[in-house]
């Protein structure tokens, strides 16, 4: 099955952002997280897409549930958890869903279709590519440490956290500011910053997918003002 498009997903990012300022009930919450993780279905990224249905279960239940324990500090804590942090779940949905369904191709030129300036663009490229490089080196990082028999496990990285945080996150950031240079080197070497007309490789067309996608999400934000 064809994928949403580029603007497809742009949508879902102001719908996720858009129902922050709202309130909305456990079956609203329930549709509109299932309804976010249809681009990794489409995408054939079934285990991710299950994988983020579950924690959307969770909090949708745990939401559900939170207003059955008493008026202490447990119930406070879990009403925090599964209100505050549910919450924020659709946004991390869609976090998930451009970073595992979208190309930087694609996002450079729905950028461009929609006349963003370049003083985005360019940054937006170099951060699409950013994350990745990083989570690729906290697992060389991690690797290494295993290898001399530091932080084997979780527990032991649980058990002494200080030292821990030296180990990863000192090397970490050392080399996060490298890559970033790395990275806009190489983006400028490719002539993002030319202010001359543009071609791309990447052929962006608006289908049934993206029409349906639209109307549910259209019908949801409905739901979401008069909820």
């Amino acid at each position: 099955m064809k994928q949403a498009s580029i603007f497809t997903t742009f949508f879902l990012i102001i719908l996720a952002n858009v129902s922050l300022f709202f309130s909305m009930p456990v079956w609203l919450q329930a549709a509109l997280c299932c309804f976010l993780c249809a681009p990794l279905f489409l995408t054939r990224k079934y285990k991710k897409g299950l994988k983020w249905l579950l924690i959307s279960a969770i909090f949708v239940v745990g939401n559900a549930c939170v207003l059955l324990y008493p008026d202490n500090f447990w119930g406070h804590y879990l009403l925090f958890l599964f209100s505050g942090f549910g919450k924020l779940l659709p946004v991390v949905i869609v976090a998930v869903v451009v970073f595992s369904t979208t190309r930087v191709s694609e996002l450079v030129y729905g950028l461009r279709c929609l006349h963003v300036p370049q003083w985005i663009i360019i940054p937006l490229s170099v951060l699409f590519r950013f994350f990745p490089t990083i989570r690729y080196d906290y697992r060389q990082i991690r690797e290494a440490m295993k290898f001399r028999g530091l932080a084997v496990s979780g527990a032991s990285m649980l058990l002494h956290p200080f030292r821990s945080m030296e180990l990863i996150y000192v090397p970490l950031l050392n080399n996060a500011s490298n890559v970033a240079a790395d990275l806009t080197a190489a983006a400028l070497t490719r002539g993002i910053s030319d202010p001359g007309t543009k071609s791309s490789l990447t052929e962006v067309s608006i289908g049934v997918v993206d029409i349906g996608m639209v109307v549910v999400g259209l019908g949801l934000l409905g739901c979401l003002v008069y909820a």
